[in-house]
């Protein structure tokens, strides 16, 4: 593998170094891998008109703009003494970064598409295809400057949004979270259904960052504009609060999970009982969207600490097949839901981030069926 380094620059507002290289078509694809289309869940290969005029546009020898390539986190230490001595080993950087499955795609998946097209459509290749990939790589070992530069930055740079911003984030940071919090993260193509607890889809972990940053249990809002006023506030903030913001995330991740477990083991799934199955219910996309909605909108995270450390004492007290969490109340009001009258998504969730938030605010003193209700209401 070829890779030739023009220059480096540091990025000042994240003090990030990066590395300017060049690197052959054939062997830019054999770096980011066959699995590359990972590093993004919910952004497929795109249809637009511009993509066409693109691919047809390099294979006339066009220049395709530079990809920005993130180099995995657990790999960056290393590099490091490498780039930032006063005479920088480039040859020894080029050699180490010829390693496939040692970076992420943070900008520039459309544009691996489309190269990998071409190499594979016989058709299209033609002498003017020779034209190497321009590509920045991107040394950060702090995962604040990560979250930052994603979510901020990117917001400025196209059309992206939010949502898909994040699920390229936790699909950059998802070996290190699963390390730190001793779950597994699994994408939509790798299965469809969870198996066991403490197992997660990604695009439904970065759904809950997201609704807990804006502090809501809706992704995308049905009225647009006051979705863009809670994006705004989101892209307004500084690094230092969205670091902070992602590391109270994790704490409440871990916790989840634990929960997760304990939810798993009451709630069987061949209950005699007519209660929701465990696994199903607390992986679903509207309980944990609107778990962590509830958490970030409360007044008090000591309030929350303490209703979460009295729930992990009574699940874990509780035997299977007990209803701690009053799932039968809960299903009882769900029963009320009109669906000529109401969206029912719209309507579960409102219902589940407005029970927990009573939870929370009672420090777990008031029973989860007093909860619901008051939701209800």
């Amino acid at each position: 593998m070829t890779i030739s380094i023009i220059g480096q620059a540091k990025d000042y507002r994240t003090n990030t170094n990066v590395l300017y290289a060049q690197i052959p078509i054939d062997d830019y694809l054999s770096l980011v891998g066959e699995k590359f289309s990972e590093f993004e869940i919910q952004r497929g290969r795109e249809k637009h008109k511009a993509y066409a005029r693109m691919k047809d546009d390099l294979k006339k020898g066009a220049l395709l703009p530079a990809i920005t390539l993130a180099v995995k986190l657990d790999k960056v230490n290393e590099l490091l003494p490498l780039l930032e001595n006063k005479n920088p080993d480039y040859k020894a950087l080029a050699q180490e970064l010829s390693q496939p499955g040692l970076v992420n795609i943070l900008d520039g998946l459309q544009r691996t598409y489309i190269l990998k097209e071409i190499v594979e459509d016989e058709d299209g290749l033609s002498s003017n295809f020779s034209q190497g990939v321009l590509v920045e790589f991107w040394f950060e070992t702090d995962i604040r400057n990560l979250i930052y530069r994603i979510i901020v930055l990117n917001a400025g740079q196209k059309p992206m949004s939010m949502k898909h911003q994040i699920d390229l984030l936790f699909m950059t940071f998802k070996d290190i979270i699963e390390r730190d919090l001793d779950i597994k993260i699994y994408t939509n193509k790798q299965t469809k259904q969870r198996a066991q607890p403490r197992n997660y889809a990604l695009d439904r972990i970065a759904a809950a960052y997201q609704c807990f940053i804006t502090r809501s249990p809706e992704v995308e809002k049905q009225n647009i504009i006051a979705q863009r006023l809670l994006e705004d506030k989101v892209l307004n903030s500084k690094k230092e609060e969205l670091g902070e913001k992602f590391d109270q995330f994790q704490k409440y991740l871990k916790i989840y999970a634990n929960l997760d477990q304990e939810i798993c083991r009451i709630y069987k799934k061949n209950s005699q009982i007519e209660l929701p199955n465990g696994m199903t219910w607390f992986g679903s996309e509207n309980v944990i969207k609107s778990f962590f909605a509830a958490i970030a909108s409360s007044n008090s995270s000591e309030r929350v600490d303490k209703a979460l450390n009295v729930l992990v004492g009574k699940l874990k007290d509780s035997m299977e097949e007990y209803d701690p969490l009053d799932l039968k109340t809960l299903q009882q009001i769900q029963k009320g839901f009109n669906p000529v009258k109401l969206n029912i998504g719209l309507a579960t969730r409102k219902l589940l981030a407005n029970g927990f938030k009573e939870y929370f605010r009672d420090e777990g003193e008031t029973s989860f069926a007093d909860c619901w209700s008051r939701a209800a209401d």
